[in-house]
């Protein structure tokens, strides 16, 4: 969601006056894979019986779908890779016990439980329809015509594992903006790059910055 909200910026004139820009792992709209994953997780939300169509007890809210909603998200984040340098086919506890949870599995339940003490499951909804909804060329003549007009020195930074928002559309994002310098990482840790690889953009943004501050 940054780097959408810095592409936005970049065309706010005076009231969000924007001397350089850097837009890391982003695109200019919303593709339909972005929007199909969002959709999975509104899906495990609505599937929840305490959902009630949105009406639901804030006292007893469809966490199970919201805790759901949360593991689909965090698997689209990460890599195949990575997950199996993290976790491979280990076990939580038993490795003897056919029933015995894979850490993986231990993982994605924890996070889809901690999730739950910092999202409503109807605000969760409203930010991934937010997300969706994305596109830097509406209103604005397209995105081709929007994307020229931006002036300012962008920088544009992609993860080359990076499986939600791939680096095809950083690079279609840089060839459309004047001003842009383009980079792309290496690294196995898919969309989480953005913030596990922080050395690598770190140097990049820096470097960036004292040219174009």
């Amino acid at each position: 969601m940054g780097g959408m909200q810095v592409l936005e910026w970049l065309f706010m004139g005076d009231l969000v006056p924007v001397r350089s820009a850097v837009a890391i792992a982003c695109g200019s709209h919303h593709h339909a894979w972005q929007i199909a994953i969002s959709e999975a997780q509104r899906a495990a939300i609505y599937a929840d019986p305490k959902f009630l169509g949105g009406s639901y007890d804030k006292l007893d809210p469809p966490y199970g779908g919201l805790s759901v909603a949360r593991q689909i998200a965090m698997v689209s984040y990460r890599t195949h890779q990575a997950y199996e340098d993290k976790f491979g086919r280990k076990r939580a506890k038993d490795a003897s016990a056919l029933d015995s949870l894979y850490s993986v599995e231990t993982y994605l339940r924890h996070q889809g439980q901690k999730f739950l003490s910092r999202f409503d499951p109807n605000s969760y909804i409203a930010i991934t329809r937010l997300m969706d909804s994305h596109d830097v060329g509406r209103n604005r003549g397209g995105e081709q015509q929007a994307l020229a007009s931006a002036k300012q020195p962008t920088l544009v930074i992609g993860i080359d594992s990076d499986v939600l928002y791939p680096v095809t559309e950083q690079k279609a994002l840089a060839k459309m903006l004047p001003s842009c310098e383009d980079h792309y990482i290496r690294s196995d840790e898919g969309h989480d790059g953005f913030l596990l690889e922080q050395d690598a953009i770190g140097s990049l943004i820096q470097s960036f910055l004292s040219r174009h501050l």
